[in-house]
């Protein structure tokens, strides 16, 4: 089943599974409406190609058959809804959803036909018949509908975890219980470990002197002169090939603050990468500079790995086998305006994040098409300073500005992160940092600064485009300032 929540003039998923073609009566399609709906008599309208399918829902109605006549591809879904009773005219209407019916496994002895979806008008004849001869009312909503349509903002699961109640009073103490029998004699125990030495005993008498050894006969060996010319043979031509330095004096002049100076050198490299593109693109037109900048990445690319080794940092996302079950639950997409968490977003494309790519986050156009920008949202919220820089590793088909931003947590929230972190950036409210997709054949890694920004809690957004660049980003790091 699917389901959706209908709030004013905008759909929302809050249910979706995969759907396959040649189903018949087997997919249902739930709805929740705010307080502005109830009182309408609504209409599903799901359009493929040039074919529009109404369903009626009536006035209680919330939940209709996905039509048998939709083939595999794109179906746009939206609602209207009047009122029949007013003296005025009113219609309620939605901007439209899109829904992707994959191909299925179904072949067909012969020519099934397929039941047609009964047009508006009877349906509506139907309703009308249904009224006056008092067919049954439809079921109640639920307790979680109730508190979707009062402002809850949650999974089911999330809503029945709110309504447990805190730990009552630990109760008194039992009376004690009667003694137990005693239990069967235990195994024999090890053996223990062996005990202290004792102490020295008395010195022995002297023993027999004994009897005068024999003089060893050393002709064959040589004696104390030839061992020294031996060595001096040995050691005078290293002495020749030896030379000293006069440079005591430099030397001692090295002291902790001229190394913490040199230290200091080392950090002007960072935020250098994402400087390389803006110099590429001056010397576009040029080609034979073109292979200037790419050497100059290259040597970047050495210096920044040697900057990053040994750094505290937090990681919001990290290639392989577990990266799903590791990250999936802190991040979200934006795709089309529509909101879903990494969990639905890969059941509708899988090949974003999946061993076929080594579980690196891919915005191919195989995933999405030609030209669509996803927005990743990471609800891991931050702890940042003006000192702080953001290290991606990736992978881009063409070098072009990018789209990283950084979007202050506020005290109190009651819309998924993911939402709330996409009105902040439609809003002109997010911080967006300098960044650029950088061309290369290989993976890189690239440092970001966050100079600029007050100290305080972020959350992290980025946005990848299914065009040239396409980019496939293999790790996400925040370094600590």
């Amino acid at each position: 089943m699917m389901k959706f929540l209908v709030k004013q003039q905008k759909i929302e998923a809050l249910e979706r599974e995969v759907i396959a073609s040649d189903q018949i009566a087997f997919v249902s399609v739930k709805f929740v409406f705010d307080g502005a709906w109830k009182a309408l008599h609504k209409v599903v309208q799901f359009t493929q190609c040039e074919e529009t399918y109404n369903l009626v829902l009536g006035t209680e109605g919330t939940t209709c058959l996905l039509p048998a006549e939709l083939h595999p591809g794109a179906v746009k879904m939206s609602l209207f809804g009047y009122d029949a009773e007013s003296d005025t005219t009113l219609r309620a209407t939605t901007v439209p959803v899109t829904l992707h019916i994959r191909p299925s496994g179904f072949v067909a002895d012969g020519d099934t036909p397929i039941p047609p979806t009964p047009d508006l008008y009877t349906q509506l004849l139907k309703k009308l018949s249904e009224m006056q001869t008092g067919a049954n009312g439809k079921d109640g909503s639920s307790a979680y509908e109730i508190a979707i349509e009062n402002g809850f903002v949650g999974t089911a699961a999330e809503w029945l975890e709110s309504l447990k109640g805190k730990d009552g009073i630990d109760g008194k103490n039992g009376l004690p219980g009667k003694d137990g029998k005693d239990g069967a004699d235990g195994l024999p125990g090890k053996d223990g470990t062996n005990g202290k030495d004792g102490l020295p005993g008395k010195d022995g008498r002297d023993g027999r002197d004994g009897k005068d050894g024999v003089s060893p006969d050393l002709t064959n060996y040589p004696d104390t002169d030839a061992v020294k010319a031996l060595v001096q043979d040995a050691v005078q031509p290293l002495l020749e090939k030896a030379h000293t330095h006069e440079n005591q004096s430099a030397l001692d002049q090295i002291n902790a603050a001229k190394i913490a100076q040199w230290d200091g050198f080392g950090t002007q490299i960072n935020g250098l990468s994402t400087k390389v593109t803006v110099y590429s693109e001056k010397v576009e037109s040029n080609t034979s500079r073109i292979g200037t900048a790419e050497r100059t990445l290259e040597s970047l690319q050495k210096q920044i790995d040697n900057l990053t080794s040994g750094r505290n940092y937090t990681i919001l996302f990290q290639s392989g086998q577990n990266a799903i079950s590791t990250y999936a639950p802190t991040l979200s997409m934006i795709l089309d305006g529509s909101y879903q968490t990494m969990t639905d977003f890969l059941a509708a494309y899988p090949q974003f994040c999946s061993v076929e790519n080594d579980f690196v986050l891919s915005y191919s156009q195989t995933c999405f098409n030609w030209d669509k920008s996803v927005l990743t949202v990471c609800a891991k919220p931050l702890s940042l300073t003006k000192n702080a820089e953001i290290v991606m590793s990736y992978q881009s088909g063409s070098s072009e500005t990018g789209s990283l931003y950084l979007v202050p947590k506020p005290q109190k929230i009651d819309i998924p992160i993911g939402v709330y972190v996409n009105t902040e950036i439609d809003a002109n409210r997010a911080v967006s940092l300098d960044f650029q997709w950088l061309q290369s054949d290989t993976f890189i890694t690239t440092i970001t600064e966050c100079t600029g920004i007050s100290d305080g809690e972020y959350y992290l957004a980025w946005v990848g485009r299914s065009n040239n660049s396409h980019p496939k980003i293999r790790f996400l790091k925040v370094l600590e300032g």
